[in-house]
């Protein structure tokens, strides 16, 4: 069985001898070119590497003259296919010239065999080349290293079945069944090539961080979760009670520092919804947003996108997002035989001014409480 290269150089040679008998009726071309493809196919089986075409013009000229018709007096029409044939040709002489060394002929050989790794780096070099425009990757991650884990969530796992499937078939000669498809064909792999060098460079670059920063204790290790969390579970909403066990409907919360306490981590970036629990990890949680104000994350409890209505789209799932019931409507009160801190004995009240950058809100009204 000969491989499809050499019998897509078949087909071009006919369709360029077929050129220049077009002077001749057309059933009179047929009947000169009957058979000529299966003809050269089998020549092809039996010769194998040492298989070569012969000029289109010259066979035109000798089936003309085994025919006993007349020389074209006319200029062929013009085509593409001689100059396709010449360069396979000129292929197919570079590629004999370079396997009478054996060490050359061995290192093609081997090449040869690496082809199915190139067939799937192509369909992960694509991947990673489209998703950025469809979704933020996976989680609190960033960067190439984030698309490929999300390649395990539902669009990730269809997008990267499907170039995976497509690049494979390519390799093996499938799926382009004519001029235009290989033509395509060529166009991508041309663009995976050129995108090859810098992917492995940014993901080189993606995971060196990840590990430099896991060494200095500053982003993703074993041990460290980021955002708010509690025995290293991370916290997706936060619900405020007053002393008495009421449920404060809507509360602003800073740290020591008067920075806005929240529950997202640095890698979250300016995304309007919690980047790690959109990966698969439950309800969303969205910003407080008030018109002409900035996201803002430390006003709980958060809105949140319910689990049943994602849709992965996130400008349209944001839209979706509600208020979050509270777990219970009242919390055990606070015992009133605690010692007052001296704040409350001498009326002081503590400077609540945040430091700047810091997101505040104007004295927003509460809501009721859902129960």
């Amino acid at each position: 069985m000969i491989t499809t290269p050499v019998h897509d150089e078949i087909q071009a040679f006919a369709a360029a001898v077929r050129a220049h008998l077009d002077d001749l009726p057309a059933d009179e071309v047929d009947d000169l070119l009957d058979g000529l493809e299966a003809d050269l196919s089998d020549q092809a089986a039996e010769a194998g590497d040492d298989f070569t075409l012969p000029d289109a013009t010259t066979y035109a000229a000798e089936l003309r003259a085994a025919a006993g018709l007349p020389e074209r007096t006319d200029t062929p029409r013009a085509t593409g296919t001689p100059i396709l044939q010449r360069a396979a040709a000129l292929g197919r002489s570079v590629d004999a010239q370079v396997r009478r060394n054996p060490a050359a002929a061995w290192t093609l050989d081997l090449l040869a065999s690496l082809r199915p790794l190139w067939w799937i780096l192509r369909a992960v070099v694509l991947y990673l080349f489209i998703a950025p425009f469809f979704w933020s990757g996976y989680g609190w991650m960033s960067g190439p290293i984030a698309y490929l884990f999300g390649a395990v969530q539902f669009p990730g796992i269809v997008l990267m079945t499907g170039l995976l499937l497509v690049s494979v078939q390519w390799g093996r000669g499938r799926w382009a069944p004519n001029r235009i498809a290989r033509g395509f064909r060529t166009a991508v792999t041309v663009v995976a090539v050129l995108l090859t060098p810098f992917t492995l460079a940014a993901l080189g670059s993606n995971l060196q961080s990840m590990v430099w920063d896991s060494s200095n204790g500053s982003s993703v290790g074993a041990s460290f979760t980021p955002g708010l969390s509690v025995d290293g579970q991370r916290v997706r909403n936060i619900f405020a009670f007053d002393a008495e066990g009421n449920a404060i409907p809507m509360v602003q919360l800073f740290d020591q520092d008067g920075n806005p306490l929240t529950t997202i981590g640095r890698e979250n970036g300016p995304a309007p919804y919690d980047a790690y629990f959109y990966g698969g990890g439950g309800p969303v949680p969205v910003p407080y947003t008030a018109p002409g104000a900035s996201d803002t994350w430390n006003v709980f409890p958060l809105r949140e996108i319910p689990p049943g209505d994602m849709s992965w789209d996130p400008l349209e799932d944001v839209k979706k997002a509600t208020a979050t019931e509270f777990p219970f409507l009242r919390a055990q009160p606070v015992p009133t035989d605690v010692a007052p801190s001296p704040a409350a004995t001498t009326g002081a009240v503590p400077d609540a001014t945040p430091t700047p950058g810091a997101t505040t809100l104007a004295d927003p009204t509460p809501s009721p409480v859902t129960p």
